[in-house]
């Protein structure tokens, strides 16, 4: 696309989208901003469609006919703002073919997802081409400028480029649970973080510890200064072993990814247990926080101190660690109603840990 492709494109959209009407500096400000996400089609008739996106952050679509001023440094999503096609060009697998190359291109530029408003009963198509629905409320008000029929869709990316050890974290942890539960120890070397947690929340609340492991040494810490735990973690062996120590508390053989417990909780932690997950399944746990915190609950993780994969090793394996940037977390954090308490990246007097201690605002 270029600038004098405009009013064409202009044209079009007025054609493809009566009901959705932008003005000519939306399509000229996304041209400037990001030319390379900007494509049109020509047949011998001229323009028949074209598409407008850009990198941006992953749950907040900008509003209709609005500007942007300028693109995010640390985006998290390609969002393709719009994509229309005249009716000559339906139906000859041209919006696919377009999608395809956007996605491509997304990869290349290191973005594991792509996401849109699905409005004027589009979403079918989008379907096709790999995208799914995002119901979250903290969408609504960002989709009420598109009427009442429009739809968040996402489609991951990056999930098969994630590095092959990501998928062997919880056969890993279970191979080797009797020599992780010797090498954990009973010390707790990061007391300092655990007290402050304990400050945040509430008093005696209880807490739930996504990725438990056997149960030493954090959640006897936290039993002993007297919360009730419930606890998760994918190695069986590892829960065995903390049905064993802490019978009266509950504990889920289970991944952390599909938590879904009837209940809140006023402590969240995943203690180095988070940062074993892809990025994109970190974007995902964020909603599993927030549907299990009660106001004012604390949230307590580590992640890595900057936005990549790491592995290290494990009993001569592959050990998987990833990241998201700190803009990303903080982002996040608040679309899913956490403040930040206090983050300390490369902590020295907690072994070199990256941490975020937040908590869940109030109503």
């Amino acid at each position: 696309m270029s600038v004098a492709d405009l009013p064409a494109v202009n044209a079009l959209a007025t054609r493809i989208h009566p009901d959705y009407p932008e003005d000519a500096a939306v399509f000229a400000e996304r041209l400037r901003l990001y030319a390379a996400g900007c494509r049109v089609l020509e047949d011998e008739q001229g323009l028949v469609a074209y598409v407008v996106s850009h990198p941006w952050r992953h749950l907040e679509p900008p509003p209709l006919n609005a500007l942007l001023g300028a693109l995010p440094p640390q985006p998290s999503t390609f969002y393709i703002h719009d994509l229309a096609l005249a009716p000559e060009a339906q139906g000859t697998g041209a919006g696919a073919d377009i999608v395809a190359l956007l996605a491509d291109h997304a990869s290349a530029s290191g973005l594991s997802s792509m996401s849109l408003i699905a409005v004027n009963g589009s979403a079918g198509f989008w379907q096709r081409q790999g995208f799914e629905s995002v119901d979250d409320p903290l969408l609504d008000a960002k989709l009420r400028s598109y009427g009442d029929d429009a739809r968040f869709m996402a489609r991951t990316l990056g999930a098969a480029g994630w590095h092959p050890s990501s998928k062997e974290i919880g056969a890993l942890y279970e191979r080797h649970a009797t020599a992780f539960d010797r090498d954990r120890g009973k010390r707790l070397v990061e007391r300092a973080w655990f007290e402050r947690f304990r400050q945040v929340m509430p008093e005696g609340a209880d807490v739930l510890d996504l990725g438990c492991g056997s149960g030493e040494p954090v959640a006897r810490y936290l039993i002993e200064a007297g919360h009730r735990v419930t606890g998760v973690d994918s190695s069986p062996t590892l829960i065995g072993l903390c049905r064993s120590r802490f019978p009266d508390e509950t504990w889920i053989a289970g991944d952390m990814r599909d938590v879904s417990l009837p209940r809140h909780f006023g402590g969240i932690v995943a203690w180095n247990s988070f940062f074993h997950l892809t990025p994109d399944d970190q974007r995902r746990m964020f909603r599993i926080f927030r549907d299990h915190a009660e106001p004012g609950a604390a949230l307590m993780f580590t992640s890595g101190p900057g936005a990549g994969e790491a592995i290290g090793a494990y009993q001569g394996e592959a050990l998987y660690h990833a990241s998201l940037a700190t803009a990303e977390y903080e982002v996040l954090l608040a679309a899913h109603g956490f403040s930040v308490v206090q983050h300390v990246v490369e902590d020295p007097d907690c072994g070199g840990l990256t941490v975020w201690l937040t908590r869940m605002l109030p109503g």
